[in-house]
């Protein structure tokens, strides 16, 4: 289950350096919110460059998969937020990208990265200080314990700014209980994380965020 955890985890950082690496994303949007590609949202693909093909990219995604990505000449390529072209790309690079999935190869509008660190440090460093991701294990009043996926219990306190999603519904602090696993963003107030929105359930990459919706 941990596993399972971690690799929503990864999805959900993944989105999060979407937001930092796509040069379109709106100023006002949500940092775990899909950035937008000329206005439109749709589904992705990230994960580690394994092979260059001519124009074809074959990835190691972030649940260990692998995943073939087809590039065109209308193919956008960012590169740490600049302009780049496929040539720039190597194995080892991080990725992100943009685009529809068709006969189990992504077409790709949109290939982004990012140097200095991929998604895996990102993570680490951003858990339980721009996001929050785990089990709750306790519930005190506003204040909740949640188990991380990297096995660090954290506490954390909601306040009357916290919004609370569920299947893309509203919902409210009492219908939270112990074993519901909840991610959402939000940001540290006196050295506690205070969450923005959190959803019960698992973060998916590709595709809007139930509270963005």
């Amino acid at each position: 289950m941990r596993n399972m955890i971690m690799v929503a985890g990864l999805s959900l950082i993944a989105m999060l350096s979407w937001a930092q690496a796509a040069p379109d994303a709106s100023p006002g949007q949500a940092p775990d919110e899909e950035p937008s590609h000329h206005g439109q949202r749709g589904p992705g693909v990230a994960g580690t460059v394994t092979a260059i093909d001519n124009r074809t990219i074959t990835l190691k995604t972030f649940d260990g998969k692998t995943a073939q990505v087809s590039t065109t000449n209308q193919t956008e390529f960012r590169k740490d937020r600049q302009a780049a072209k496929l040539a720039d790309f190597k194995p080892g690079d991080q990725v992100f990208v943009r685009g529809e999935q068709k006969d189990g190869v992504w077409q790709a509008r949109m290939v982004a990265a990012r140097s200095g660190g991929g998604p895996g440090g990102d993570f680490r460093e951003a858990l339980g200080k721009r996001f929050i991701i785990g089990e709750i294990k306790a519930i005190n009043g506003t204040r909740l314990t949640i188990l991380r996926p990297d096995g660090v219990s954290q506490d954390i306190t909601v306040d009357e700014n916290t919004s609370f999603r569920k299947d893309n519904e509203s919902i409210t602090l009492a219908d939270l209980k112990a074993g519901d696993h909840v991610f959402g963003r939000g940001e540290l107030k006196q050295d506690t994380f205070v969450p923005t929105v959190l959803n019960v359930g698992e973060p998916h990459f590709g595709g809007r965020p139930p509270e963005s919706r």
